[in-house]
C-alpha cells in the first residue's frame, strides 16, 4: 500500500501532493518528526492533509534513503508540511498537526513551540544557530492550552 500514496520520490524525498505554489518568499514548511520508518497512518494523514485542503504538498525523508543522509543520525524522519505564511493557511496546517497529535508536548505539558521555516532561509542556508524564525507556533495558539487566537 505504502507505494501507491507516494507521488514521487526523488532527491532522498518521498512527495505527497502537487507543488501548486510559486517561488516566492512567503512559502515556507513546518516539520514534525517521527522515528524509524513512515507508518500507513501517518501516510494516510498526510493524504487526508492534501484531501481537506490544509496543504497541496508534503514531503518526507526517503527511508530507502536514510544510510546515505548524514543527518539523520539518530534514524529520525522528517516530514514537512507545506504553506504560505497567509494567516488562515498557517492556522490551518498548524491545527492539523496539532489535532493529529503530531506536535509533540514537553514534560509540562506544553506544546512544543515549533518554527515556521521559509523556503527562502532554507535556500540561504540557515541552519542551526543561524536560523530565526520570524513565526512560530506561539504566534498562532497558546502553547499551555493548545486553544488557537
Amino acid at each position: 500500500m505504502k507505494g501507491e500514496l507516494v507521488s514521487r520520490k526523488m532527491g532522498g524525498w518521498c512527495w505527497y501532493g502537487i507543488n501548486t505554489f510559486r517561488e516566492t518568499d512567503n512559502v515556507g514548511k513546518f516539520m514534525t518528526f517521527v522515528q524509524e520508518d513512515i507508518s500507513n497512518e501517518t501516510q494516510e494523514l498526510i493524504l487526508k492533509a492534501i484531501k481537506q485542503g490544509v496543504t497541496p504538498l508534503v514531503k518526507h525523508t526517503d527511508p530507502d534513503m536514510l544510510a546515505f543522509n548524514p543527518f539523520a543520525k539518530d534514524g529520525s524522519l522528517v516530514i514537512i508540511w507545506y504553506s504560505t505564511d497567509d494567516e488562515k493557511a498557517l492556522k490551518g496546517v498548524a491545527k492539523f498537526l496539532v489535532d493529529n497529535g503530531l506536535v509533540p508536548k514537553t514534560k509540562a505539558g506544553k506544546y512544543y513551540n515549533i518554527s515556521f521555516k521559509y523556503d527562502e532561509q532554507t535556500r540561504n542556508g540557515k541552519y542551526g544557530d543561524q536560523f530565526k524564525p520570524s513565526i512560530s507556533l506561539k504566534d498562532l495558539m497558546d502553547l499551555n492550552t493548545g486553544e488557537f487566537y
